[in-house]
């Protein structure tokens, strides 16, 4: 019984392990670079950023997301009843997650992040209009320390991890935790070494100052 339920989520598992595999080689300098070669700089400047999150969003969303909830519907039943004080405080948790990665996504700047400001200007090159002041990308030009991030390294994926955590207790939001955490652990670890190649000791500092995914408040002060 316990391998014919798991054995429902080889699909998905494996759907998430290449979408994990494929964002996380996408954002790094390397494949950009190559890609870079094969299309034109201007491009993976303006226009990469859009693209790969379009990407992204369809292969989670579209991809993982059917292969993991659609095939496995028999099991989106809750394991357990929350006693009613119980289940308040989780409210509480799951609607400070969203307001949490609402924080995270403003401070990044979410036009940005997504993208929108780098294909704004590229088309305004394009059109042979004057485009805006180049920008000070976030997570390759700017180092964000502040707000949210000077609580921890990773807030969009801690923000991701926690509303998944109060979502409720079925053995498919179980599994996608699990998927996730995975996720979050190998691709934290990959993003902070590029973040240290691109920022270096100022990257070092902010890593002994402040915790990867959990907050680290007696060295907040610290240099």
């Amino acid at each position: 019984m316990g391998s014919s339920v798991f054995g429902g989520y080889g699909a998905s598992i494996a759907a998430f392990a290449v979408f994990g595999l494929l964002h996380s080689i996408g954002a790094q300098e390397p494949f950009k670079n190559a890609l870079a070669r094969w299309t034109s700089s201007f491009f993976v400047d303006h226009f990469w950023r859009l693209v790969y999150c379009g990407l992204s969003y369809w292969a989670l969303y579209y991809g993982v997301a059917a292969l993991h909830w659609a095939r496995n519907i028999e099991y989106d039943v809750w394991l357990i009843a929350y006693p009613d004080w119980l289940w308040q405080i989780i409210i509480v948790l799951h609607l400070g997650s969203i307001a949490f990665l609402y924080a995270a996504f403003l401070q990044s700047d979410y036009l940005e992040f997504l993208g929108l400001k780098q294909a704004y200007r590229g088309l305004l090159k394009i059109l042979g209009k004057a485009p805006p002041p180049d920008i000070k990308l976030f997570g390759t030009h700017r180092l964000e320390v502040r707000g949210v991030y000077g609580w921890v390294r990773h807030p969009m994926m801690v923000a991701g991890l926690l509303f998944l955590l109060t979502s409720g207790p079925s053995l498919n939001n179980i599994v996608y935790i699990a998927m996730y955490t995975a996720y979050m652990l190998i691709g934290g670890y990959y993003e902070e070494r590029r973040m240290i190649k691109i920022f270096e000791d100022d990257y070092r500092r902010y890593q002994r100052r402040v915790g990867a995914f959990f907050p680290l408040f007696w060295r907040a002060h610290e240099i």
